[in-house]
């Protein structure tokens, strides 16, 4: 506990009726829950006073929305949320419930805060798998991602002003950006493919789950998915790469190693 830890819950949202076809998924209210009672528990362990260090000078990583709109909003044609609102509506409503769950960390004692944006959701595998005949991604999944993620950077900024005070606890990744550079232009990063997954099944490897009795890829190191959402290790790391040292364009109002620096500086005034 003095490390870290992770309450993250594959297939969440936003939303708590996000991910509702999945079992035993853990909601973000609930992580928030656990998050609290963690911090219960480091205080028992090192004291209060060191408790609240180790949070304050912890680094929250945070990856919420994608779901929202492929486990949700997209899930079925004519789902409930879609009927419920239009897509402007629905991005309005998804960042109101999000400035919640971000202020609520904040109240918690997270004072940096690693929050990335919604991928290019029409591109992943599983998508082009039902939807596209050559490999094109998937307009209207596109067209939310693009829609979202300034919002997103926008509600950031906001709550920077509010908590921050000149030294911003929420950073924020175009994760769209990063990706869009490895799907526009696979084989510049040493990639073969940015369509196909390395592990899956039926059309572009993005059908269903990765099992034991899926068609792998030779090389996983050559290919930006792994499975039918989500990128493989090397696409990873060279994302991460984009979190240390990336411009604005990438990451916002400031890269990691310049928050570390920041970070350090003000640790050694202090001492």
């Amino acid at each position: 506990m003095l490390v870290g830890a992770n309450f993250a819950s594959a297939g969440v949202g936003i939303l708590n009726d996000t991910g509702i076809q999945f079992a035993n998924i853990i909601h973000i209210s609930k992580q928030l829950r656990y998050f609290e009672q963690y911090q219960r528990r480091l205080a028992a362990l090192i004291g209060p006073e060191a408790a609240s260090r180790v949070v304050r000078g912890a680094l929250v990583l945070i990856t919420l929305g994608g779901n929202d709109f492929v486990n949700n909003y997209y899930l079925v044609p004519y789902s409930a949320r879609s009927r419920e609102f239009s897509l402007p509506d629905y991005v309005t409503y998804l960042l109101s419930e999000y400035a919640q769950v971000l202020d609520r960390l904040y109240d918690l004692g997270a004072r940096r805060v690693l929050v990335q944006g919604v991928g290019p959701i029409g591109c992943v595998p599983a998508e082009l798998a039902l939807h596209s005949l050559d490999g094109t991604c998937d307009a209207e999944l596109q067209r939310a991602a693009e829609m979202y993620n300034p919002r997103l950077m926008a509600l950031l900024e906001e709550l920077n002003a509010r908590h921050g005070g000149g030294d911003p606890v929420f950073v924020g990744v175009n994760m769209q950006r990063i990706h869009n550079d490895f799907i526009d232009d696979p084989k510049a990063y040493g990639f073969q493919t940015a369509t196909d997954a390395c592990c899956g099944q039926g059309r572009f490897n993005g059908m269903g789950l990765c099992t034991m009795v899926s068609s792998l890829c030779a090389d996983r190191d050559t290919y930006v998915f792994w499975d039918a959402f989500h990128p493989t290790e090397r696409a990873n790391r060279l994302i991460v790469q984009q979190f240390m040292s990336g411009s604005t364009d990438y990451i916002t109002p400031m890269n990691l190693s310049t928050v570390l620096a920041v970070d350090l500086q003000k640790q050694q005034l202090r001492t």
